[in-house]
C-alpha cells in the first residue's frame, strides 16, 4: 500500500515538474530569452563538467562568472521579466476581453476593406509557428486596430499585395510571402493568388487565414486547405472567436 503511495507521489512530482517546465518553454518561446537560455544550459554542462574532471581554474572561473552573469541577467532581461510575471498574474476575464477587442478591431477592418473592394490577406497564428513566413516579410510588434490593418493594405501601400501575420493578439510581420495551393484541378483553380495563398497556407499549418477578394470584396476564411462561404462582419467575428479563443477556454 505504502509503495503504491509513494509512486503514485513520484509520478506527480514528475508529472508537475514536467508541466512546469514545459510552460515556462512556452513563455519562452520566440524570444530572445530562449537563445539565452539555451546558452545557459551549454554554460551549466561545461561548468559541471569541469566540476567533475576536477579542472580548478576553469571550475573557479565558471563559478564567478555564474556570481555576475546572474546579475546581468536581471539587468538586460528586465523587460522580458516583467512581461513574463505579467503574464502569469493577468486575470483570466482580462485575456478575454483584449481577445474580443482583438477579435473586434479585425473584424471591423476587413469589413471596412471588402466594402470598398481592397484585397487583404491575414494570417493568425495558433499553435503551428508561423516564423518562417513571418521571415518573408517585414517584421513589425504592433497593437492590432482597424485603421492600422487598413493603411497596411491601402492601394499602392508598399506592403499591400503581402500577407500579415498575428500572433498572440499583435500583429507580427506584414507583406510576407505564403505558400501557393497546391491543386491544379477542381475547384480552387478559378481562385486567384490570395486565395491560393490562403489555402496553401492552411494546408501546411493549422493557421486560420482571413481573405478579401480585391474583385468582388467578399470575405473568407481559409483553415485546413479549405474555404469558407462568404462571411459578413458578424458571421467573421463569431467564426474567430469560435477558432482562436473558445477551444483554449
Amino acid at each position: 500500500m505504502f509503495s503504491w503511495l509513494t509512486g503514485a507521489k513520484d509520478l506527480l512530482d514528475i508529472l508537475l515538474v514536467a508541466t512546469l517546465i514545459y510552460q515556462g518553454y512556452l513563455l519562452l518561446e520566440n524570444t530572445r530569452a530562449l537563445n539565452v537560455l539555451r546558452g545557459i544550459m551549454v554554460f551549466v554542462v561545461v561548468w559541471l563538467l569541469a566540476s567533475y574532471f576536477k579542472l580548478a581554474s576553469v571550475d573557479y572561473l565558471l563559478s564567478k562568472a555564474a556570481t555576475v552573469g546572474l546579475f546581468a541577467l536581471v539587468v538586460v532581461f528586465q523587460p522580458e521579466l516583467r512581461q513574463l510575471f505579467e503574464r502569469l498574474g493577468r486575470p483570466r476575464n482580462r485575456e478575454d476581453q483584449q481577445a474580443g477587442a482583438v477579435v473586434n478591431e479585425i473584424a471591423r477592418a476587413v469589413e471596412h476593406m471588402a466594402e470598398r473592394s481592397i484585397g487583404a490577406l491575414i494570417a493568425l497564428e495558433r499553435r503551428t509557428p508561423l516564423g518562417e513566413y513571418a521571415a518573408s516579410g517585414v517584421k513589425l510588434d504592433a497593437m492590432i486596430s482597424a485603421p492600422f490593418l487598413e493603411a497596411i493594405f491601402a492601394r499602392n501601400a508598399p506592403l499591400h499585395d503581402g500577407g500579415v501575420i498575428i500572433k498572440e493578439g499583435r500583429v507580427v510581420a506584414a507583406g510576407c510571402v505564403f505558400p501557393l495551393q497546391n491543386q491544379q484541378d477542381g475547384v480552387y483553380k478559378r481562385y486567384g493568388t490570395r486565395h491560393r495563398s490562403a489555402l496553401g497556407l492552411s494546408e501546411g499549418t493549422d493557421a486560420v487565414v482571413i481573405v478579401v477578394s480585391e474583385e468582388r470584396g467578399s470575405i473568407r476564411l481559409a483553415q485546413n486547405g479549405r474555404l469558407s462561404q462568404d462571411l459578413n462582419a458578424n458571421e467573421l467575428r463569431d467564426k474567430l472567436r469560435a477558432l482562436l479563443y473558445e477551444v483554449k477556454s
